[in-house]
């Protein structure tokens, strides 16, 4: 078995997972109405490590289309301190996000918080488990991984959660038209996958690994840090795009690598921030729908052709993360299915 096998074959089963989803429409949908029968004053979704991130997407994509107060907080802050997040007498949906069912951190927040009245909860899971401490669940039902770090199960529930709030925010359209999404995603995953390992062997010289975005993007900019992080042992950071100039650019010469992952809101100030960084020497991946008309500067781009929002795209987006971090464990003789010190899920005795 090759290092890093089981690893490369999960990044690109992301597109089945996809497809999975969208094959269990009905049954999301109808669990869905079961859920939103009622009224919350708000959301609270939650996770740890990648499925912190992935929260963190989820909260921005959930208040972006319903207005509802939406908020994204790691599973241990919840579970010690858990007035602060569930005020007396509200109505509120706690989301946990996790790919295994029996991660300690999960089950305790989770536990913690359905003993407060009003309290709801709602897992967005690849487990089915999950049922079992959760009132209710939507599953990604295609995401067996072999391999340590999240890919596919990542991307997936993202999707779930951003089908999630389109469908409970009234745009069923935007669901609609993702239909394509399975050949979509491929497509853009094949690219990324190619100019990865481009930039990997073009520029061996690289030691920091910058990753930047606003909006929905920044929960998937910091799992892209993670997944560089974990698989290659690099040095890797990730900030929204604009906080970027308020310190950390301090880091910045000719061996830093930074991938903007740019959206339709920000795309005039993303374009100023990253010409900048060019000419404090960084090497630059640019990641948008016209990525090469409007990071012209960059010297590398990755269009998004699909005529998304940036809610439609971060299900893909996040898989450039996945192949820089692949390929930079290869470059480094380290095996991405097995990062040291990790386990695919965190069980505390």
């Amino acid at each position: 078995m090759k290092k890093g096998e089981f690893t490369y074959r999960e990044i690109y089963g992301q597109p089945d997972s996809f497809q999975a989803v969208l094959d269990n429409l009905d049954q999301i949908c109808n669990t869905l109405d079961q859920v939103f029968a009622q009224d919350y004053e708000e959301l609270i979704f939650t996770g740890c490590g990648t499925s912190l991130y992935l929260a963190q997407t989820a909260a921005h994509a959930f208040g972006t289309c319903c207005g509802i107060p939406a908020k994204a907080m790691c599973c241990s802050e919840l579970y010690y301190f858990p007035e602060t997040y569930v005020g007396k007498g509200k109505n509120v949906l706690v989301l946990p996000i996790t790919r295994k069912s029996y991660t300690t951190e999960v089950r305790m927040a989770v536990d913690r918080l359905r003993a407060f009245p009003g309290v709801t909860s709602l897992a967005i899971t690849c487990d089915p488990e999950s049922a079992s401490y959760n009132d209710y669940i939507i599953l990604s039902p295609d995401t067996a991984e072999e391999s340590v770090v999240m890919t596919r199960s990542f991307t997936s529930m993202i999707f779930l959660a951003v089908i999630l709030s389109f469908y409970v925010g009234g745009r069923q359209e935007k669901i609609g038209a993702m239909k394509d999404y399975k050949a979509q995603s491929l497509e853009f995953l094949k690219a990324a996958d190619a100019v990865s390992e481009k930039i990997v062997g073009e520029h061996p010289e690289l030691n920091l690994f910058i990753t930047l975005g606003q909006g929905v993007n920044y929960g998937i900019a910091n799992e892209c840090m993670n997944k560089i992080k974990e698989m290659s042992l690099s040095n890797s950071e990730a900030y929204y795009t604009l906080e970027y100039r308020h310190g950390p650019m301090s880091l910045t010469d000719d061996k830093t690598m930074i991938i903007l992952l740019g959206n339709e809101a920000s795309v005039q100030e993303d374009a100023k921030l990253i010409a900048q960084m060019k000419e404090y020497g960084a090497v630059v991946l640019a990641v948008g729908n016209h990525a090469s008309e409007d990071f012209a500067c960059a010297d590398y781009t990755l269009d998004m052709t699909y005529d998304y929002d940036s809610l439609q795209n971060a299900a893909m987006i996040g898989c450039i993360g996945q192949t820089m971090g692949y390929y930079l464990a290869k470059k480094k003789n380290l095996n991405a299915d097995a990062p040291r010190h990790l386990s695919q899920a965190i069980v505390i005795k």
